[in-house]
């Protein structure tokens, strides 16, 4: 006798795949073992490493972070991808080496030794998409009664780091109100995709969205690749310089709308220290001339300041500023510059 196949049969039987699978995934042994300087050991799994921090998971603790200068040693069953300051990149598993403050990894050429002072980052080969991520909301709000002026800020900043590639975005927005005259916003929207070479260079594909009633930008968009070289690349410092071409579309709130061919020279420095309370700091100062517009040029400096208060809560603290020399909107400012200050949750 046939018997009626129910739906609901099958779904119970997915549900109880994957609370097996998660399971699985929960209760995975961790043979991650993390000597410290103190002569503490830690076993667990090794989630990430970046700007001085290891990201630890442990099955009595939950997810600890650890200052990279307090340890000592780390072995490690897993592959994982080790990235040195130098550039270089090593991958494989970790074993207790004899000689102090060294890791060493299992190589398909052999073991490598590698000074724990000389690691940039690292993670599992097989590092999940959220281990990678690192996103942060930022909120800030403040009114004067007497000038009845009001500023509203609103920003979210993304990193997705492989071990040969960097991913970075950014959204910002402030809208300024005053009863006597009407509301300003300026908003932008960034992207960058670096990928890593030998010798601390790279190269970058970028894109960017602005609107800004103070210069007179009803929309800017443009497109670029450049090529750069981090000369300063360690766990608490890191400079970079670069060079590239973008093509520039401007729409004005008053005039024409323009296509531009320009170059961009990029220089940034960054500041991170781990530690009660974790702090970075970080300033870019970007210059764009003109090709096709010959005369003009436009520059643009933004620098965030960042300190924790609590556990992923932080102050933080923005100087933007933007000037070009020929602005193409008729009521357009020549430059723009503020400072916001916000509160930010990293997640």
């Amino acid at each position: 006798m046939n018997k009626r196949f129910k739906p609901g049969s099958v779904l119970h039987i997915l549900l109880l795949l994957l609370i097996v699978s998660f399971c699985q995934a929960a209760w995975a042994e961790k043979t991650d073992i993390v000597y410290l300087k103190n002569g503490d050991r830690i076993t667990g799994e090794i989630k990430t490493l970046i700007r001085g921090k290891l990201e630890f998971s442990t099955d009595h603790m939950g997810n600890v972070s650890i200052e990279w200068v307090d340890i000592l040693k780390i072995t490690s069953q897993t592959g994982q991808a080790i990235e040195l300051t130098n550039g270089q990149r090593f991958y494989g598993a970790l074993g207790k080496s004899e000689k102090e403050d060294m890791l060493m990894v299992s190589t398909p050429l052999g073991p490598a030794d590698v000074n724990i002072e000389d690691v940039f980052a690292m993670y599992p080969v097989k590092a999940s998409f959220w281990d990678r991520l690192d996103v942060t909301a930022n909120l800030g709000l403040s009114w004067d009664k007497g000038s009845q002026v009001g500023k509203y800020s609103l920003g979210l900043d993304s990193v997705y780091r492989r071990s040969e590639s960097i991913t970075r975005a950014s959204f910002s927005t402030e809208i300024t109100t005053q009863n006597t005259v009407s509301d300003t916003q300026r908003t932008v929207l960034n992207g960058q995709h670096s990928i890593f070479k030998p010798s601390k260079k790279f190269k970058s594909y970028f894109a960017n969205m602005e609107s800004n009633d103070q210069l007179g930008i009803d929309l800017r968009a443009l497109a670029g690749v450049g090529y750069g070289v981090m000369p300063v690349r360690s766990q608490r410092n890191m400079f970079t310089l670069s060079l590239g071409l973008d093509i520039n579309r401007e729409i004005p709130t008053a005039g024409e709308a323009e296509t531009n061919l320009e170059g961009v020279g990029l220089l940034s420095y960054e500041y991170f220290k781990f530690s009660s309370p974790e702090r970075t700091f970080k300033t870019d100062f970007t210059v764009f001339p003109s090709i096709t517009d010959w005369g003009r040029w436009r520059a643009t400096m933004n620098t965030n300041f960042r300190l924790e208060i609590v556990a992923d809560l932080f102050w933080v603290l923005n100087v933007y500023g933007n000037y070009d020399t020929a602005p193409i909107s008729t009521n357009g400012a020549k430059s723009d510059y503020g400072i916001t200050s916000s509160l930010g949750y990293k997640f």
